[in-house]
């Protein structure tokens, strides 16, 4: 697969000309046949241009494949973005890796499918030792990393409300570690963020109300402005289960805080979701 022509074009489109891009990092001449999709170029220098040109390797991967996904890295963002709550969008994912691993083995995309099939037969049989069954081979083999990279931590955060509280609260440790040095690094902390949401449902699932609302609290203080709206609201409804195991009452004030965040997005179905939560852990 040549990149050239599209070099060529972000190229044009800077003004640059070929010895401006090449210049330092290889010859005019071997820049050009590049361009021409007479050579490639290999990696080091492949990722400078890039820089020179102040593109990202996703980006150009994004538009060599006609401004969309390519299969692959479609499957891993659909499982990334997708509301692991609707069962029918994790069976159509489900489907499409099955497909993908037809045609070819995919380390990456069969996660996709194990991570798939465990919410589905969570959602099916309510047995969470079923979904954790399904995931361990995934677990076994990411903690047996010696570092995680973007794309590990966002598979362990998936899972991470599927293993004992005492694990899980040491894997984000560990991760919220590593994540540190990502700090300017594109949507980290988003993932950072989520990982504190995650790890909060887990305490509170332990009943270790106090520490739950320690780092609901922490995240309040410190990424409130990084947050959307769903990620806020589900902030507040878990700080208002916090309050009302801890003081028997204090919570209203932060439920309705989640309420009308939602109401005002007009998301009544998520509203509906996390009031069933709060209701499922005050009862």
């Amino acid at each position: 697969m040549s990149f050239g022509k599209d070099f060529k074009e972000i190229r044009k489109n800077r003004s640059y000309s070929q010895a401006e891009v090449a210049s330092s990092i290889t010859s005019q001449s071997t820049y050009s046949k590049f361009e021409a999709g007479i050579r490639d170029v290999d990696a080091s220098i492949y990722l400078q241009l890039l820089h020179r040109l102040n593109i990202s390797a996703d980006e150009i991967d994004y538009i060599q494949n006609g401004y969309s996904y390519g299969q692959k890295q479609n499957l891993i963002h659909k499982l990334f973005s997708i509301n692991y709550n609707h069962t029918e969008h994790l069976r159509s994912l489900k489907r499409q890796a099955v497909d993908f691993l037809e045609e070819q083995y995919d380390q990456d995309i069969k996660n996709v499918y194990l991570i798939c099939e465990a919410f589905i037969q969570l959602y099916d049989t309510k047995d969470i030792e079923v979904a954790k069954n399904i995931v361990g081979p995934i677990w076994e083999s990411v903690s047996k990393y010696g570092q995680w990279y973007l794309n590990d931590i966002r598979i362990i955060n998936t899972i991470l409300f599927l293993f004992p509280v005492d694990i899980a609260i040491k894997f984000t440790e560990t991760v919220l570690v590593r994540l540190d040095t990502y700090k300017d690094f594109r949507d980290v902390a988003r993932l950072k963020i989520a990982f504190k949401i995650n790890l909060s449902l887990l305490l509170i699932k332990d009943k270790d109300y106090v520490r739950a609302l320690t780092i609901i609290v922490d995240s309040l203080q410190c990424d409130k402005r990084k947050m959307d709206y769903s990620i806020l609201a589900l902030h507040f409804s878990r700080e208002a289960i916090c309050r009302a195991n801890i003081q028997g009452d204090g919570s209203a004030e932060s439920l309705e805080k989640a309420r009308q965040l939602l109401i005002f997005y007009d998301d009544y179905d998520y509203w509906e979701r996390i009031h069933q939560e709060f209701n499922n852990y005050t009862s």
